[in-house]
């Protein structure tokens, strides 16, 4: 143990600490394949349409954005503190976000709209590039393969 900000830290290096994240996550699900980032910690909210407000929803922890070696390639998984139900969603298919940080807002296929506030504004910020790389590298692919038309 070290002490860092009067706080004992065990002495994990990045490295020991991504690999020991992965493991915890692939026994939640063994299809995870790799961490493409995290976020130390999150809180999450949901948006009440019809009474237009926010409110807290029992969720927070850390976030994890990941690569799965089956379908849902991309996901992010919320490792909550609060209870046993960790978060998890899909980011291709009907997925939209908007950041707004230390905010970031998004919509599910679910239609659910919640918002997903970072302690670390710069990790709000890194996430969201993440998930623009995501969905513009793979939301763009064509359902079905382009057939050049005979003439």
């Amino acid at each position: 143990m070290s002490q860092q900000n009067g706080k004992l830290m065990p002495n994990l290096d990045q490295q020991s600490t991504k690999v020991l994240n992965l493991t915890v996550l692939q026994r939640i699900d063994p299809f995870v394949e790799e961490i493409l980032i995290t976020a130390a910690h999150v809180t999450f909210y949901e948006f009440n349409i019809d009474l237009n407000q926010w409110s807290r929803k029992d969720v927070e922890g850390s976030l994890f954005v990941v690569k799965r070696n089956a379908q849902p390639r991309f996901q992010f998984i919320v490792m909550n503190r609060r209870n046993t139900d960790n978060l998890v969603e899909d980011l291709l298919g009907d997925f939209e976000y908007e950041i707004q940080v230390p905010y970031l807002l998004y919509r599910n296929p679910s239609q659910e709209v919640n918002g997903i506030w970072f302690y670390n504004a710069r990790e709000c910020e890194d996430v969201a590039n993440l998930f623009s790389r995501i969905l513009n590298a793979y939301s763009k692919v064509p359902s079905k393969p382009q057939v050049p038309s005979i003439k």
